[in-house]
């Protein structure tokens, strides 16, 4: 999530900032705590998800995630607490694991790999639900720049999919967060390469991708509709990432297309299976201002 302009004066990041102000922590003015722990819920990282985003981003935890707008704060606000014991039923699967910034190839020779936000994984390792999270990213304009090698088939890992009906798609419509889809066809490019060289993640829990059953949604924070502005930004992106779901549908060898999924919609399920106590603090920090 980049520090630009336009989304420093964006009303709901502004609305944010003093709830956090308003509940005694210390926010910036371009809307930064002086630590990622202040951002998360009982201000403290178990270990092992600290090295989940260590290993791949190096210092997304000191940068980022600091920000009161930080989608993958968000993510690891809903979802760090599923585990064996606390299970989280979605549409009749019940997941047991949580993977936080799983990195995955994209094409031959990139040192670009694709950082899944979430995946999601049942106990008996049958189904993976990859989570692409998004907080206000969609206010921002970002073009649609996506670099040549996608369209050399030669650096394609999994060449099962017919790559060259994706990668010619060119986003029209009204939104201007057109990396997005730029994005989403980077992390199709790394779910695919994961069943012909799978992550040393996926690898360790053994997962077996002949076999498993996948889903890949974006899932996207919905504002409440009094912030005009941002509730139009979502609803143009919701239409892009709708046409390109539709165009790419049929393509030849493709396991799994985006899903468009808002936090709102998780909300509603989640909210009853999720600590008392975390539903609390997810419920003030975040959903009173999401459009339920």
């Amino acid at each position: 999530m980049e520090k630009n302009k336009k989304e420093e004066q964006s009303v709901l990041v502004e609305a944010l900032k003093k709830n956090c102000k308003e509940k005694g922590y210390k926010v910036n003015e371009k809307g930064y705590f002086d630590s990622y722990t202040k951002n998360i819920f009982k201000k403290k990282m178990p270990k092992k998800y600290q090295e989940m985003f260590d290993e791949a981003s190096g210092g997304e935890l000191h940068s980022k995630a600091e920000a009161v707008h930080s989608s993958s704060m968000l993510s690891y606000n809903f979802f760090h607490w599923i585990d064996d014991a606390h299970p989280f039923n979605w549409d009749d699967v019940n997941y047991t694991q949580v993977l936080f910034e799983v990195q995955m190839k994209t094409i031959k020779g990139s040192n670009a790999p694709a950082n899944m936000d979430v995946v999601l994984i049942d106990k008996e390792k049958n189904n993976l639900l990859f989570i692409e999270s998004k907080f206000t990213e969609y206010i921002k304009s970002e073009k649609f720049k996506l670099s040549d090698s996608y369209h050399n088939e030669y650096k394609w890992i999994n060449k099962d999919v017919e790559w060259s009906n994706i990668v010619k798609y060119e986003p029209g419509g009204k939104s201007e967060y057109k990396g997005g889809i730029k994005q989403l066809i980077t992390h199709l490019f790394g779910i695919h390469s994961q069943f012909v060289e799978p992550c040393d993640k996926f690898k360790k829990i053994g997962i077996d991708f002949n076999s498993v059953n996948l889903k890949f949604i974006t899932l996207i924070f919905e504002p409440q509709k009094d912030y005009k502005e941002e509730h139009e930004a979502y609803e143009h992106y919701h239409s892009l990432v709708n046409d390109f779901s539709g165009k790419i549908e049929k393509v030849k060898g493709l396991k799994v297309v985006p899903e468009w999924k808002s936090y709102s919609d998780l909300w509603n399920v989640m909210k009853d299976q999720m600590p008392k106590d975390l539903n609390d603090y997810i419920g003030n920090r975040y959903m009173q201002f999401a459009n339920i």
